[in-house]
């Protein structure tokens, strides 16, 4: 049995060093959970109505071009699949935690060599998305920065998943990826970058 054991380790690690296995893309899953999802009351007052379903579908999509704009240059590859090794999904809201005081964005659980789960709060998001947008801003202006704050929400928690205790914030610089921070303008209508997690991204996926 310990021979048997010895020829399968040895059989993996000779797989993981092949051409094409060392940069193999990683999958990190990405969705929208069924709903309901709706503006709050305050929210549909301030920029003209309740969500409609033709505008929930264009927030999920930039939501996702987000994501995978933020791995772009990397070995990752962005799906829809629940089962992904690291996967965050948009819940109407977050429940609320024993002992949590204040409302938050996003959570996430890293679980090492089992992956990592997380979550984002659209009511969060959404709210926020109202509170920083400019001045006269339009409805659709508003829509976007919605899709684009829960996108960065997400990249945000997976940067969590997939590094650990690797991924500190970093709160000195309001438009980083690894600020965390999500009451700031740029998380919704800025462009952000990465920081100090890159280099660990990229040690780990390539790029």
């Amino acid at each position: 049995m310990r021979i048997q054991k010895l020829v399968m380790i040895a059989a993996l690690s000779l797989a993981l060093t092949l051409p094409g296995c060392r940069f193999r893309p990683h999958t990190v899953g990405f969705w929208f959970e069924d709903g309901p999802f709706r503006f709050s009351s305050d929210v549909a007052a301030r920029i003209g109505g309740p969500l409609t379903g033709e505008e929930l579908v264009s927030i999920e999509r930039l939501a996702t071009q987000e994501v995978e704009r933020a791995f772009a240059g990397l070995s990752v590859v962005v799906t829809g699949d629940h089962e992904a090794f690291w996967r965050v999904r948009v819940m109407p809201m977050l429940p609320t935690a024993k002992n949590q005081a204040l409302p938050r964005a996003g959570e996430s659980l890293a679980l090492g060599m089992l992956g990592g789960t997380g979550a984002v709060g659209f009511d969060f998001v959404t709210f926020n998305a109202v509170q920083f947008a400019p001045t006269g801003a339009s409805r659709q202006t508003v829509l976007d920065g919605i899709g684009r704050g829960i996108g960065r929400v997400a990249v945000h928690e997976f940067m969590h998943q997939i590094l650990g205790v690797a991924s500190a914030h970093n709160d000195s610089d309001p438009d980083s990826y690894e600020s965390g921070r999500a009451e700031r303008p740029s998380q919704y209508y800025g462009e952000l970058h990465w920081t100090t997690a890159l280099p660990a991204l990229r040690q780990k996926f390539g790029g």
